[in-house]
């Protein structure tokens, strides 16, 4: 079971989103690989063993399509790798793409985790009472794909157990057409349905079964530190990575990676710390 779940979903969401800048800002190889470890890992401890082979199918094949394509149109760097008749491809731009197919593949990895600790009760809590509204068209939307999906293949199961044909284009346009009319009709009806519960005609009252309390607050405190630790580093200069002409490391500061690895490691020392606690108490039975 996560625990990291556990905490108010303003502290859960408020990680992720931070977690997310700081990867996206340190455009760096190091930050980087480390990101996405520790996403690759707790992601891992969340879905167990099926989840390795997803982050496998994902990190490493758009790693290698990004640094590819960049080092194939960018021409900069003096390290040369290789030239085809009067072009050069160097080393700096290639070391650029991989950093950048790193990067995107931790975010695509902690949006995964995202979806598993925040749902969309969670995120009402969050956005319910700041703008009530946004959030509900938010979610909606998001119910939307998926709607659409399980309303098409009810659909096209509908058409093969009458026996009707179902390939063609004639016969997707036909279930397309009849997934749009019942999508309508669903909108229609969801709109009555909120007219006649009152919605927006007078001021609303939020709901929330979570309750901010002091735990939850110290973890606040505690992940919003050290992001801002991690802002001051940026905006020092630490750590930062150069590409062109030669790639070097300017302003090396351990304590830098230090805090950022304790930021990004939070939601899994949360877990462990209550695994290694569960199986103490659990020797002393």
């Amino acid at each position: 079971m996560d625990r990291f779940s556990k905490f108010h979903p303003l502290v859960s969401f408020s990680f992720f989103m931070l977690e997310i800048i700081l990867t996206v800002v340190y455009i760096n190889p190091v930050f980087a690989v480390c990101s996405l470890a520790f996403a690759a890992f707790y992601y891992t401890m969340l879905e167990g063993s099926k989840a390795f082979s997803l982050i496998l199918k994902t990190a490493f094949p758009l790693t290698a399509a990004v640094g590819i394509f960049n080092m194939i149109f960018c021409r900069y760097g003096d390290t040369v790798l290789f030239s085809v008749k009067s072009l050069s491809f160097t080393f700096e731009p290639l070391a650029y793409g991989l950093t950048m197919g790193v990067m995107l593949s931790a975010v695509i990895i902690w949006f995964l985790a995202y979806c598993l600790v925040i749902d969309s009760e969670k995120f009402t809590a969050v956005f319910g009472r700041i703008a009530p509204n946004l959030s509900l068209l938010f979610l909606m939307v998001l119910r939307f794909v998926p709607l659409m999906r399980k309303t098409s293949k009810e659909i096209y199961d509908a058409q093969t157990g009458l026996g009707n044909e179902t390939k063609g284009v004639k016969n997707t346009i036909k279930r397309f057409s009849a997934l749009v009319s019942i999508s309508l009709e669903r909108s229609i009806e969801t709109a009555d349905t909120m007219r006649a519960l009152g919605y927006s005609s007078r001021k609303r009252k939020h709901f929330s079964r979570f309750s901010f309390n002091i735990k939850d607050a110290f973890a606040l405190a505690f992940i919003v530190s050290l992001f801002c630790a991690c802002a001051a580093f940026r905006l020092w200069g630490a750590f930062n990575f150069v590409y062109s002409p030669s790639l070097k490391i300017e302003n090396f500061s351990i304590a830098d990676l230090v805090i950022f690895a304790a930021f990004s490691l939070f939601p899994t020392v949360i877990d462990l710390k209550e695994e290694i606690k569960w199986i103490f108490l659990r020797s002393k039975i």
